[in-house]
């Protein structure tokens, strides 16, 4: 009878234990959906405005000392605001940090098909893949005289994701930073 009493007694502190960290998950998960939901208030940025496809068709090293640094130019089809076709041509500097990071500043500019432009400045970091691709993230900086379709750039800062594959294709989008 005392072997059964203290099994019993085993079996209701495991149980106890078991609801408790049951318990304390469920508070756990509770408290990170909260704050993945205030997060995700705090930074949503809505639909992207600027999707793109490309590739490079130009690079060159311009330094091996003291950290690899690369020129690449690109060439993309963009789409902005869901309804407006332009081209992107863009050079970047990209410099490789000594922990596979890279840092890129670049500049280029967007012209729709009837003419209006619009230039950009641009700061990168991003990660070469294991498959010999880049993910990347980023920031422009807009700047245009135009008072048709593109005026809306003007003065705007957006931010980007890239991904490329190890051929130079690339697809990137961005969203404006308000």
């Amino acid at each position: 009878m005392a072997i059964t009493n203290i099994i019993l007694a085993i079996a209701v502190i495991a149980i106890g234990v078991a609801v408790g960290f049951i318990l304390s998950s469920l508070q756990t998960a509770s408290a990170q959906n909260l704050t993945s939901t205030e997060n995700s208030k705090i930074t949503s940025l809505g639909g992207p405005f600027f999707i793109e496809k490309g590739r490079i068709i130009g690079q060159r090293v311009l330094s091996v000392g003291p950290q690899p640094q690369i020129e690449f130019t690109v060439v993309a089809n963009a789409t902005i605001n869901g309804n407006i076709s332009a081209t992107n041509t863009g050079t970047t500097v990209s410099t490789l940090q000594d922990n596979g990071v890279f840092r890129s500043t670049g500049q280029g500019f967007i012209m729709t098909k009837d003419g209006e432009v619009a230039t950009y400045t641009s700061q990168v970091v991003g990660t070469v893949t294991e498959d010999g691709g880049v993910k990347s993230l980023g920031t422009n900086i807009w700047s245009t005289t135009s008072t048709g379709k593109l005026a809306f750039l003007n003065d705007m800062v957006n931010i980007f994701n890239l991904q490329a594959d190890s051929y130079g294709n690339f697809s990137a989008m961005g969203w404006e930073w308000k």
